[in-house]
């Protein structure tokens, strides 16, 4: 009975549709497991992959940054022949020019917060001079196993190492990169000196564990020769030297890219990035089978289907093993019932996608801030740039072409050039009745509204930079159509009507356009910005609101331009408040005027109504509440109109700059002591802070050069000899307690060493600390 079921069961239908289930099954779930599979592995390592080179990039970005700012602080090294000379002030026992190239040394340290020390190795002489002890022979050096290890050794570009320099701060030992080179820079055979520059590494170390990665990736940065400079790996990992070995950096092709080898026996994803500057590595190593641990799971998944899929076939085999259903309609309503299954796993295969995609986001949030650092520094770079060739600052060479072609500005050397200048009228009420970031907006919505009619609308090439703070300027490119003759196109004046009105109307505010003449190099752009400054100054006479053209006030043949330059000179005394330099300046422009308008009255005339115009403007560019309202309106342009006598024009302003010099200096006397005795209290209250002039400055922010030229002027002592006169008065008083140690004392006055504490003392003392103390007990015993 049993084998007759047996075979009656083989014969029907639910057997049949079984075996239709479990091979379509099967099949559905080998195809969509592998294709599932296949396509995770590609993405996971596309994404591994760009994780990785973002992860570099931003790496290499930040330490470009650092060593940009080395090597501007070292400029004033390599290019002043003095150190390369210093043997001969040695050897001819100039104290004077050794203690001035030591204190330069020393200012290199301290104006950069990226160096840690500097020696310079004099080969022929066996002579260091180093920031940290001075001028001492090579046997003497903290550092002479590192400085002698040069010689012979051959420096192309530049030597770097990363090592521990212990003794010389207060910390046990500190990481420095060490970076060689040469003086001169270039030379033939021996240099005459070597330059260590000592980084302090721990710079390089924040930027690296800043960076969020995954616990097992490794980041390892080595010159090109292999040399490790600095890492951050697992904690297991201790032997970087091998590790770097493994790796074989020969195999790397190419300023960046990746490759899949062997790291200490494990397959790995590698991928690296060269700095073009430094010539430095930059390496990203996870371990494959980090990448491709979640598809482990997929691949379990795998199985869980083909078992469902085999249930599935019995339990449908089963509700389908009724005679009166056509076989293959059957088969079809199988296959609608399983078309769920892929997509339910393209599900979870999006959500995992989304997943991946919100951990690089979140990586990229984290490290937004170094990228719009880099983006700052490029759009003020080409500011500066655009301000420089504008104003005549920058010569025109191949080169600067070919900076504005990198900047996206594709002008020729010679064409028509025209400078249009725009200002506002009644900037100062403007700037003080609005918050600084409502203004800097308005001021920003202006920008960009005159870049698109200038550059979208009417298709001029040219471009758009901010001079001062109420000057843009407009630099447009007229095609060769537009410039047949010397003249201005009639359209380009009706625009510039039209485009006084429009911002007119749509800021609410009245405006006074300057426009230059028409000249055809890229060279003459400066004199377009200074037509379009002198029509612009017409102002008084024209009344605001208004186009200016130069060609409209530009004077008569034989009669020379207006002084820009000794304008300039003259305001800047003014500023200042150099009460000399301005009636020197005074003097120099009524000899101009002399020399080429003697005998032109209205041309005096007019240029002194321009001075006087610069001159009430450069008054709010100082301190629009200072107080100088009263004072100004008792002076009126309508005066020297009708003065006959160039003696009386100077005369006018002479008293003009008196009146304001006088109320100036009382405000800013009363300032700069306020300024000079808050200083001296801070410094007397932090003693063992850090009281560099750049921590000082940016504490009572004020610039460096400014506040030491005011704290000299009010106390006749510059800041640093104050610090060092207050920190070892306060030492002479602690050494009088003898349960102090010396270091103790150092570290409570200021002093990083022992070392740099007692030098500073028997400079002043003429005595150590030791001999000081002992002296003071006796006396008082």
């Amino acid at each position: 009975m049993k084998e007759k079921k047996e075979k009656r069961f083989m014969k029907s239908s639910l057997f049949e549709y079984f075996n239709y289930f479990l091979v379509l099954s099967l099949l559905v779930a080998a195809i969509s497991g592998g294709a599932l599979y296949y396509s995770s592995s590609s993405l996971l390592w596309r994404d591994a992959i760009q994780n990785s080179s973002n992860t570099l990039q931003l790496l290499k970005n930040g330490q470009e940054i650092v060593l940009a700012e080395v090597d501007k602080a070292m400029e004033s090294v390599f290019l002043d022949s003095s150190f390369l000379h210093y043997m001969d002030y040695y050897e001819q026992a100039d104290i004077y020019m050794q203690l001035q190239l030591r204190q330069r040394l020393e200012n290199v340290v301290l104006s950069s917060d990226y160096i840690h020390s500097v020696s310079i190795y004099y080969t022929n002489s066996q002579l260091i001079l180093s920031s940290l002890e001075g001028a001492v022979p090579l046997s003497g050096f903290q550092d002479r196993d590192f400085v002698g290890s040069m010689v012979g050794q051959p420096i192309n570009k530049s030597l770097v190492r990363t090592r521990f320099l212990p003794g010389i701060s207060a910390a046990k030992e500190e990481t420095v990169i060490s970076i060689v080179k040469t003086l001169p820079i270039i030379h033939a055979g021996t240099p005459s000196a070597y330059v260590v520059i000592n980084i302090k590494g721990n710079y390089l170390a924040q930027i690296m564990q800043s960076l969020n990665t995954n616990p097992d990736v490794q980041l390892i940065v080595t010159d090109k020769e292999g040399h490790v400079l600095s890492q951050k790996t697992e904690e297991g990992i201790t032997d970087i030297g091998e590790l770097v070995s493994d790796l074989d950096i020969s195999q790397f092709n190419g300023a960046s890219g990746s490759l899949l080898t062997k790291v200490r026996g494990i397959d790995t994803l590698v991928c690296y990035v060269t700095s073009v500057t430094s010539g430095w590595v930059y390496t990203y190593m996870i371990p494959k089978s980090v990448v491709t641990h979640s598809l482990h799971l997929w691949s379990r998944m795998t199985v869980i289907i083909s078992l469902m899929a085999v249930v599935l076939s019995l339990i449908g085999s089963l509700l389908l093993s009724k005679r009166i259903v056509n076989p293959m309609n059957r088969l079809l309503i199988m296959m609608r019932g399983t078309d769920q299954k892929p997509e339910d796993r393209k599900s979870e295969h999006v959500k995992e996608i989304v997943q991946i995609e919100r951990n690089v986001s979140r990586l990229m949030d984290q490290n937004r801030d170094l990228t719009m650092l880099l983006k700052d520094y490029e759009i003020q770079s080409r500011n500066k740039f655009l301000q420089r060739l504008v104003c005549g600052d920058e010569q025109i060479t191949p080169q600067t072409m070919e900076r504005l072609a990198y900047y996206g500005l594709s002008l020729p050397e010679r064409g028509a050039f025209v400078v249009v200048l725009v200002s506002m009228d009644q900037y100062t009420k403007f700037s003080q009745g609005i918050h600084e970031s409502e203004r800097n907006s308005r001021l920003l919505q202006l920008s960009e509204g005159l870049q698109e009619e200038a550059f979208g609308k009417q298709a001029y090439q040219g471009f758009l930079v901010e001079t001062e703070p109420n000057e843009m300027v407009l630099v447009l490119h007229l095609d060769k159509e537009e410039n047949t003759s010397e003249m201005l196109p009639d359209n380009l004046r009706i625009w510039l009507r039209q485009l006084l009105e429009l911002l007119c109307k749509e800021s609410m505010m009245t405006f006074t356009i300057g426009v230059s003449a028409l000249h055809m190099t890229i060279e003459e752009l400066s004199d377009c910005y200074q037509e379009a400054g002198s029509a612009l100054r017409q102002k008084l006479v024209y009344g605001g609101n208004t186009v200016i053209f130069y060609e409209a006030i530009r004077p008569d043949i034989g009669i020379a331009i207006y002084p820009l330059g000794l304008e300039k000179q003259l305001l800047t005394h003014f500023k200042t408040g150099n009460r000399e330099g301005v009636i020197a300046g005074l003097q120099e422009f009524e000899s101009h005027m002399m020399d080429h308008h003697a005998r032109q009255i209205e041309v005096v005339r007019h240029y002194f109504l321009q001075l006087f115009s610069s001159s009430l403007r450069c008054v709010y560019d100082i301190d629009a509440n200072l107080g100088f309202q009263p004072v100004i309106q008792q002076l009126r342009h309508t005066d020297l109109l009708e003065m006959e006598t160039m003696q009386s024009m100077v005369a006018y302003m002479q008293a003009l700059y008196e009146l304001v010099l006088d109320q100036l200096e009382q405000k800013r006397s009363l300032k700069n002591q306020e300024l000079a005795d808050g200083i001296t209290a801070y410094i007397d209250a932090h003693l063992a802070d850090d009281l560099t002039i750049e921590r000082l400055s940016e504490i009572f922010t004020i610039s460096t050069s400014h506040m030491r030229k005011i704290y000299k002027d009010e106390t006749g002592m510059t800041i640093k000899d104050r610090v060092s006169e207050r920190r070892l008065a306060a030492a002479r008083t602690l050494l009088g307690d003898p349960r102090l140690k010396i270091q103790e004392i150092a570290d409570q006055v200021g002093y990083l060493t022992v070392q740099s504490f007692t030098k500073a003392f028997k400079m002043e003392t003429g005595k150590t600390p030791g001999e000081y103390r002992a002296e003071l007990l006796r006396v008082n015993a």
